[in-house]
């Protein structure tokens, strides 16, 4: 390997589309996209055409992630038992990856006629989508079958942005990810003896996109408020909520339309989903370099685990907040350093705020996947609550510490620097609490009916 290619995880990066398959030609887009135009003109006349149509090709690439560059023989049979344990229905993973595939943004409307005539592209395409998904599903149906690219692309970017010598270090070089059928936000990682495999949870992208594109919907219509808002936000979260907390399948997660307006927002709600992931794969290489299932297992031994089990969370926490950091000094020192920039381009200051700004935007990002996470945590346990008898909710969603608690110990990691905040993060956070207050006060009949 070349000094130049010292990074595996670049060349694999690079190398991976030729074990990629395309579930989706550009005529197939183009086709879907006609189709839905078509269907919207004669069913509501004219309207504005999408000023953007966003298309996050990852999403049509799909592989066997056991035939990886990287994987072990061992691991590859690892992933295959999973796929056998809990075999992926190929129908709802086509429908999330081509659901994913698709973003329309709109310019900013001028009449209720503009606001429906957006939702019904969001709901025809939806219908288009699901009927491509069900014809496309027999070709999938091998249990090994293969499975979409995206969780293997975040693993390498996460990989590529240390020095391939402290992966080794730290144990991180023989590291392979699986994606499952698992309903859990966050992923898991797996010690076997002959090499970590974190699983990812095939739904947690397009159920972060879905989050991300719902919180910007309601901030950039915020003037626009009715006085049905909060319940249209309660019935649009419903089904990301029932998903964790219940057994909701998790192609109902994004029935509901919320519409993007401005070019913008389509581009944050793209680095704002990639960001989310990344952190997430990032807190699972936390788990592998600081040694938690090996340490777990001991503390199970003995009888504490519950014990350990909550710092181990925010341990995998700080690491991926560590990552962060290290990339952003990264990036400045070989600002600092580049003595081959043009005299006529942006100054090293500029550059420097510029990565200073893409820091708080990843960290930005990060905060919100835990306001999302603490509304489905505080939201399935107030439908526990209240609705035990007559609805099946789990007792917990999962064993990690609170998000709420989460989220304060990374705001204390940054104790140092000026606590970040943004009218996103601000608006989130009280909108989330907004729509739990509505569904706290509905009557008992009001609550389930809301779920059906």
């Amino acid at each position: 390997m070349t000094a130049a290619h010292s990074n595996p995880y670049d060349l694999w990066l690079g190398d991976d589309n030729h074990k990629c398959l395309p579930v989706l030609d550009k005529q197939d887009i183009d086709g879907i996209l006609a189709e839905v135009a078509v269907r919207v003109g004669s069913g509501m006349g004219k309207g504005p055409p999408p000023a953007m149509t966003a298309l996050d090709l990852e999403q049509i690439q799909v592989a066997d992630y056991a035939a990886f560059d990287g994987v072990s023989e061992a691991q590859a049979g690892a992933i295959r038992k999973f796929h056998m344990q809990s075999p992926i229905r190929p129908d709802e993973m086509l429908y999330l990856g081509l659901r994913s595939l698709f973003q329309f943004t709109w310019p900013e409307p001028e009449s209720e006629h503009d606001l429906r005539f957006a939702a019904a592209y969001d709901f025809v395409l939806n219908q288009i989508l699901a009927d491509r998904a069900l014809k496309m599903s027999k070709d999938f149906s091998n249990e090994a079958g293969l499975l979409p690219y995206w969780a293997r692309m975040a693993f390498l970017r996460v990989l590529r942005g240390m020095p391939f010598e402290n992966a080794a270090r730290f144990g991180l070089s023989g590291v392979a990810v699986a994606m499952v059928k698992k309903a859990k936000f966050n992923a898991t990682t797996w010690a076997f003896e002959n090499g970590p495999v974190i699983a990812l949870n095939y739904a947690l992208e397009p159920i972060l996109k879905q989050l991300n594109r719902f919180i910007l919907h309601y901030h950039s219509t915020r003037e626009m408020a009715g006085p049905s808002r909060l319940e249209r936000a309660w019935r649009c979260m419903v089904p990301i909520v029932l998903h964790f907390w219940s057994d909701v399948s998790p192609a109902r997660m994004l029935e509901s339309s919320v519409t993007i307006y401005g070019k913008d927002s389509a581009i944050m709600l793209h680095r704002l989903t990639s960001s989310q992931v990344d952190f997430i794969v990032s807190h699972e290489l936390g788990h592998v370099a600081l040694d938690h299932p090996r340490r777990l297992q001991k503390a199970r031994e003995a009888g504490n685990a519950s014990l350990i089990r909550h710092e181990f969370e925010f341990g995998a926490d700080a690491f991926a907040l560590g990552l962060m950091r290290s990339r952003l000094i990264d990036r400045m020192k070989h600002l600092a350093n580049d003595e081959t920039k043009p005299d006529d381009t942006a100054s090293p200051a500029s550059d420097m705020l510029f990565e200073l700004h893409e820091h708080q935007r990843e960290l930005g990002a990060t905060y919100l996947l835990f306001i999302y996470m603490d509304f489905i945590q505080r939201a399935g346990e107030m439908l526990g609550k209240r609705l035990a008898h007559r609805v099946p909710i789990s007792e917990r969603m999962d064993t990690h510490p609170h998000a709420s608690q989460r989220l304060d110990r990374l705001e204390l990691m940054n104790a140092g620097d000026r606590l970040y905040t943004s009218p996103l993060k601000r608006f989130a956070r009280d909108f989330f609490e907004d729509i739990l207050m509505y569904a706290t006060a509905l009557e008992e009949e009001e609550l389930a009916a809301s779920l059906a």
